[in-house]
């Protein structure tokens, strides 16, 4: 990354609107602009999840990353010669939300491990590695399990500290019937330790409700 950088955080090799990654991150495409006061369009209109921002996000104060609307989202693929069918631009907008929405979800979990250190973790940048495995999913690939089809490292402020996900994205299925499942754990020794402790974590609250 070079020092200065621009108000969409994303590697300079990458173009700054990359919703190509439709299921994997959030397309960064300047500011983010809700559909016009009284718009009946639903294909302009902004899903209303966010996630907390560390000041650069693509909300108009920056505070906050937010998904693109289906007409955003169909115009930028079609200017990358990517496009999708008009009618397929909601369901589509509607899968992109409910991924980066899960991811965020994963990341928290790990979060809430530093809650009494850090209330409030924001995201401060990411970076779409398509085509760049990680070591766990290369190794889970000998045992017969797909590659993903498509990795994201994304960047957390733990308010001051940046902490990097490693994030995996799976698809199942064909047509209609695709599921998606994500795995986002830390990076580093550090994030090996948060990882033994949710497993843990995880482990002992099924055994106490029994």
């Amino acid at each position: 990354f070079n020092n200065k950088m621009s108000a969409c955080p994303v590697r300079r090799s990458e173009p700054a609107d990359a919703p190509d990654r439709v299921m994997g991150g959030l397309p960064c495409q300047g500011k983010v602009q809700a559909a016009a006061p009284g718009s009946d369009n639903p294909l302009e209109v902004v899903p209303e999840s966010t996630i907390p921002a560390a000041g650069r996000g693509n909300s108009e104060d920056g505070q906050q990353w937010l998904n693109p609307s289906a007409g955003q989202l169909f115009r930028s693929m079609k200017r990358k010669d990517k496009a999708i069918q008009p009618e397929d631009a909601l369901s589509v907008a509607a899968v992109h939300e409910m991924v980066t929405t899960g991811t965020w979800n994963e990341i928290m979990e790990y979060e809430n491990l530093h809650s009494a250190t850090c209330g409030k973790p924001t995201l401060a940048r990411f970076e779409g590695k398509d085509g760049i495995y990680s070591p766990k999913a290369r190794f889970y690939n000998l045992f017969g399990v797909n590659l993903p089809f498509d990795r994201h490292d994304w960047y957390v402020d733990r308010c001051g500290k940046e902490v990097r996900y490693i994030i995996d994205y799976y698809s199942v299925g064909e047509g209609h019937n695709i599921q998606y499942s994500i795995d986002a754990r830390p990076a580093g020794f550090a994030g090996l330790a948060d990882r033994v402790h949710l497993a843990w974590k995880r482990w002992r609250e099924p055994a106490a409700d029994h």
